[in-house]
């Protein structure tokens, strides 16, 4: 029993890096969609028919570029900071452990561009992380010492088109770079890679209210020699983000145009990620969100629900890693250390998040709108591990408008 243990002190820590990037980004589970944004963000991140920020539209549903005329350029950032405790039995480590992790705080870039192309065609760029973060329980007696972080960042460059008075069509090319690193060099080693995803959108406007919806297409980075296996031989796993469907609505009506009210429904496609099938099962995503404009200033409030995407039933095996070389021998996975990850690395258990966000006009041409969010924290058991999981953030972005 104690070389079974001296195997798993190895594995298990390996393991939990492999599998980090869904770890505590927002309530939207791996994803950060439009929760990072500077007004999104203080709608709960709805944005999918009406965003409120040049960034919505460049990271959200790419049809909404058509909603901004002229040059706008915004550049801001979200601080974020998550808050993880687990508690584990030791049926799995061996040893019953208890601890926060130490992992975080992150800064989230936004950078976003958008300019027309005459009254009918506009242009988007950006840059922002699209998933990520980790967790870290080194140093904790009997945890094994899992450790793990990675960041996606996104770069997006697409052109939206308006048909009519109503209809608004657009396409979004995505260029993700995964980053990560491991605390143990052993058996893993960091890596990074590029993987590359489209979004196409839609919007229809009938008067004061708006209807929008896109698809967006998986996002696969492959991690090249990261997991080694043999003796001379290595995994190339590919972790790849979900495709998902989104639609949105907004309207405007009430308090003669001062008042809009915005609703976002997200479907994530877990159970066809390449890896993460393995750990998430499907997710639903709803989003509310309002904002009452007076003058310059816009006040700003939301509220969102993720379904907890941890999957009940798993396997043997995380995508095609069925097992490690430790110390020259193999060691095969089971369902008892996927659970040990999901607990430990991948524990985006937490399910409803409140904003609330502030804007204002500086001149004629400088907006700066800020945000902060909570998503509350909630308990889990995964496994023999009890796990309780919550974050928080703030940002702030100004944006430069020139027509």
């Amino acid at each position: 029993m104690k070389g079974c243990y001296t195997k798993m002190a190895v594995v298990l820590p390996i393991l939990c890096f492999q599998f980090s990037s869904p770890a505590n980004a927002s309530n939207y589970g791996t994803d950060l969609n439009l929760t990072m944004m500077p007004a999104a963000g203080g709608m709960g991140g709805v944005g999918i028919a009406q965003p409120q920020d040049v960034g919505a539209a460049v990271f959200g549903n790419p049809a909404t570029l058509t909603q901004y005329q002229g040059t706008q350029f915004m550049f801001g950032a979200t601080f974020y900071d998550v808050n993880v405790s687990a508690e584990h039995d030791g049926t799995t480590s061996g040893t019953p452990w208890s601890a926060d992790s130490d992992a975080g705080p992150y800064l989230v870039p936004n950078v976003a561009l958008t300019q027309s192309l005459g009254s009918d065609t506009v242009l988007g760029a950006g840059l922002t992380v699209v998933a990520g973060v980790g967790s870290d329980f080194r140093n904790v007696t009997g945890s094994l010492d899992p450790l793990a972080e990675i960041l996606v960042f996104g770069a997006n460059a697409g052109v939206a088109h308006q048909f009519n008075e109503n209809l608004s069509v657009g396409g979004m090319l995505t260029i993700g770079m995964g980053l990560g690193q491991a605390g143990l060099n052993s058996n893993t080693a960091s890596t990074s890679n590029f993987g590359v995803r489209g979004t196409l959108g839609a919007t229809y406007e009938a008067g004061d209210t708006t209807i929008g919806a896109y698809y967006r297409s998986p996002l696969a980075i492959k991690y090249k020699n990261m997991v080694q296996y043999s003796a001379t031989q290595y995994h190339s796993p590919t972790f790849e983000q979900p495709q998902e469907v989104g639609i949105g609505i907004a309207n405007k009506s009430l308090m003669r145009g001062d008042l809009l009210l915005a609703a976002d429904v997200i479907w994530k496609d877990w159970s066809s990620a390449e890896s993460y099938q393995d750990l998430y099962d499907d997710q639903y995503v709803f989003a509310i969100g309002a904002q009452y404009s007076t003058g310059p200033y816009r006040i700003r409030a939301g509220f969102s629900h993720a379904d907890s995407p941890i999957k009940n039933n798993v396997g043997s095996s995380v995508g095609d890693i069925t097992s490690l070389s430790v110390g020259g021998t193999t060691v095969a996975m089971n369902p008892a250390l996927t659970q040990y990850v999901q607990a430990t690395n991948a524990e985006v258990i937490w399910e409803n998040q409140a904003t609330l966000g502030f804007g204002m006009d500086i001149t004629s041409n400088i907006v700066v709108d800020a945000h902060v969010g909570y998503s509350f924290e909630r308990d889990e058991q995964i496994g023999a591990t009890d796990v309780d999981a919550g974050a928080w953030q703030a940002g702030i972005a100004f944006t430069w408008q020139f027509q």
